[in-house]
């Protein structure tokens, strides 16, 4: 009954179904449905990313524990009324920066949820942003909706903002290396003047001037932008590696940087 149920709401394009849909569906008690549902997630045929939500894994998934992280999360964010978006390492290979790819997809929520989610081969990393008003995001289509993932120049804001799961400063200045092409200058300092916050484009300007890029000139227009939007808003020396000592290393004045790690692109 109940394979023939998930085979039912396959074959009219459904990729999930919720309990109380599936009590009313089939008119049975909550007990046989809580029954029934567990030997459905014993045998892969679904999986449950939140209480009540079950998402259908067809066969050929099956191997994988889950249907693609890009579409699952589209279907669980809309179940639980989250705002969120896809960014940091998820987003950059998106627009082409692969060298450093994530173990997991990246998202961040403007919900705090109890835990990241694994099923099978498939990791979802959930980060908490409390307001997500105003940041530059977009959609692209997948097969079960639309995933809203962040623009380039939101990405590299980001990057620095959440610097542990970006895999520290050297990974953050390889995405860089390939995800300049697509940053857009002008799109990057009106970002800037939405967040209101310097530190992330101190570190960004000085990591940039010790880049050896492919999009040389067009680096050379971001750091000017950025110095002179910077101009008279630096208002104390910052450590490029806030984790590390800052005694005995230099100070940078143009970024009001103490250059207390070396940077080296694996590019």
């Amino acid at each position: 009954m109940f394979i023939d149920y998930i085979n039912k709401l396959r074959a009219d394009g459904r990729r999930y179904f919720e309990f109380d849909q599936l009590v009313h569906d089939l008119g049975i008690s909550v007990a046989a449905a809580k029954s029934g549902i567990y030997r459905l997630k014993k045998t892969g045929f679904v999986i449950t990313p939140a209480k009540g939500l079950y998402i259908i894994v067809p066969p050929e998934r099956q191997p994988y524990g889950c249907i693609p992280a890009e579409e699952l999360v589209p279907i669980l964010m809309n179940f639980l009324k989250c705002g969120y978006y896809v960014s940091l390492l998820s987003a950059a290979s998106h627009y082409g920066a692969t060298h450093q790819k994530a173990s997991s997809f990246q998202v961040i929520a403007n919900k705090r949820l109890k835990h990241n989610l694994e099923f099978g081969q498939v990791k979802i990393d959930l980060l908490y942003k409390k307001s997500l008003e105003k940041l530059p995001i977009k959609d692209i289509t997948v097969s079960t909706g639309y995933l809203k993932i962040a623009t380039p120049e939101l990405v590299l804001f980001d990057l620095f903002m959440y610097r542990h799961q970006s895999g520290g400063l050297n990974h953050i200045a390889t995405v860089l290396s390939e995800l300049i092409e697509s940053v857009n200058p002008t799109r990057l300092i009106a970002l800037a003047k939405t967040i209101r916050e310097v530190s992330w484009l101190q570190r960004l300007g000085y990591i940039l001037e010790q880049l050896d890029t492919m999009e040389s000139h067009k680096t050379e227009i971001l750091i000017e932008k950025i110095a002179k939007y910077l101009e008279g808003k630096m208002k104390f020396y910052i450590p490029l590696a806030s984790e590390l000592p800052k005694a005995g290393f230099p100070y940078i004045e143009k970024w009001k940087i103490i250059a207390n790690t070396e940077i080296e692109s694996d590019i």
